[in-house]
């Protein structure tokens, strides 16, 4: 991609920081941002909200930043969000030399039914939505495209299994699991252990093993008439 290709903004240099300063420009429509790297001081700007937002949500990595009539190539290096995560409040720019390698972090996008989940039971984990490649400035994709489509029960995708666009390479560990199919596995109940049948204990009598049994007396003999 061409550096003319590259959506361009306008910044403008701030001549004040600070929370109160920048809740204002924020409530004027514009966003404040920072330019660093490249050695260079840190450079603290705004931009057109309307502008930003849209490239941001339209997955957009490279920039062309055009500041007192001068140009230059930026990363989208970081984006702080308030704290429910609705609306954001700063963007990060980084200086970029376009004939570099960047490391960025990019969306996975997950297409395809996976066959595993015509089985019974079986459903889909994502367990990742992100991806840490390295490239050119000018190569970086806006998602990297993932067809589940023949993953089947058990089975999983890993980082290694991915395929990249050319002159992109994956920055994470090859064995990093993205996504898998398992089965919910249902819970054996064991059943409740039978009551013990008793027999009511009857108040004021004793079992017939208990009873002692009766002391026999000794007869007495008849007395002879003298």
């Amino acid at each position: 991609m061409a550096t003319q290709q590259m959506p361009k903004v306008q910044g403008h240099v701030r001549d004040r920081v600070g929370t109160r300063h920048a809740l204002r420009l924020r409530q004027q429509g514009r966003m404040p941002a920072v330019i660093y790297g490249h050695q260079e001081s840190p450079l603290p700007i705004w931009l057109e909200l309307s502008e930003i937002d849209h490239l941001l949500h339209a997955h957009t990595h490279l920039l062309e930043v055009a500041i007192d009539n001068k140009a230059q190539p930026c990363l989208i290096k970081d984006v702080q969000w308030d704290h429910l995560g609705s609306h954001i409040i700063h963007v990060d720019l980084a200086r970029v030399d376009l004939t570099e390698k960047v490391t960025v972090t990019v969306e996975l996008d997950f297409t395809g039914d996976p066959i595993g989940l015509k089985e019974s039971g079986a459903f889909l984990e994502h367990a990742r939505t992100q991806i840490k490649i390295r490239c050119l400035a000018t190569q970086i994709p806006d998602k990297i495209r993932v067809d589940l489509s023949n993953l089947g029960v058990g089975q999983f995708l890993a980082v290694k299994d991915l395929q990249l666009p050319q002159g992109v390479s994956a920055a994470e560990d090859p064995e990093t699991i993205l996504a898998a199919i398992h089965v919910a596995v249902a819970e054996e109940v064991a059943p409740a252990p039978a009551a013990a049948v008793t027999e009511p204990e009857v108040i004021g009598k004793k079992e017939a093993a208990e009873e002692e049994p009766a002391e026999e007396k000794p007869e007495k003999k008849a007395e002879k008439s003298k």
